[in-house]
């Protein structure tokens, strides 16, 4: 059975999720349905981002992946299909496959004949993107959607970069937890080392624990995240709102 992902910053009060599934199992009824998230922030595309490209390594090849924050909905932005580890990403062309451009091919969607009839153009997510994705899962080839996207839009994300004793990067996610999910790859910090993690203007850290378990009640530690990242978190409580760092504060590490 083919399947199908779904994330979206719709949420759950209105009937927009349940329209575009239903759209999906309509078009192709054998597909399993998974989601990823429907509680993005409104038009939070850097979010979206992260969030497609931690969880598709987790499903296997010959998934398609539809994701839908789009706030050009109507406009002229394309329609795009990336194929990449061998599954299938279906998003608008805002930069919501940035963290995935380069592992393969990206085609623009100019086939009109799979669109759905509809009184507006408000509603792509059910009317545009979900008819791509379940032809997809029906099998259709991408390539007889259109022709190789041409500079298809890549957030302007800065990445982390090796400083002397250290590195530089940024919080690129806050979960629900309130823990701090940092771009700094956790092999930057050795074994052994004593360091300083600084995060914003305020928060120091220089603890480091393995699990959740380890970290003493009120002191901030640093901690390898799920992912390959590290990560910086309070014990019980939501450093985030805490320290006063979000997504997109700079992150330093110091290496003694």
């Amino acid at each position: 059975m083919p399947l199908l992902t779904l994330l979206t910053d719709f949420g759950t009060h209105d009937y927009y999720v349940a329209a575009v599934k239903g759209t999906l199992l309509r078009l192709a009824p054998e597909a399993r349905i998974v989601e990823i998230s429907q509680d993005v922030a409104p038009g939070d595309v850097e979010g979206a981002a992260f969030l497609l490209a931690a969880a598709a390594p987790a499903f296997p090849e010959g998934t398609v992946h539809l994701a839908v924050v789009d706030p050009g909905v109507g406009s002229s932005r394309r329609r795009l299909v990336l194929a990449a580890r061998g599954q299938l990403f279906v998003a608008p062309d805002n930069g919501l496959l940035t963290h995935l451009l380069g592992e393969g091919p990206v085609r623009s969607v100019e086939r009109t004949d799979l669109d759905l009839a509809a009184p507006g153009e408000t509603f792509h997510g059910r009317d545009r993107f979900a008819p791509v994705a379940a032809a997809l899962a029906r099998g259709l080839d991408p390539a007889a959607l259109g022709p190789e996207a041409e500079e298809p839009v890549r957030l302007p994300l800065p990445l982390p970069r090796r400083a002397a004793g250290g590195g530089e990067g940024r919080v690129a996610h806050v979960d629900r937890f309130g823990n701090l999910v940092t771009d700094l790859p956790s092999a930057w910090l050795p074994a052994g080392r004593p360091f300083e993690l600084a995060c914003g203007p305020t928060l120091r850290v220089t603890r480091r624990a393995t699990c959740y378990a380890e970290i003493p009640a009120g002191e901030p530690a640093v901690l390898p995240r799920s992912r390959g990242t590290q990560g910086v978190s309070l014990r019980d409580a939501p450093l985030a709102g805490i320290s006063g760092c979000g997504r997109g504060a700079a992150v330093r590490l110091r290496v003694r």
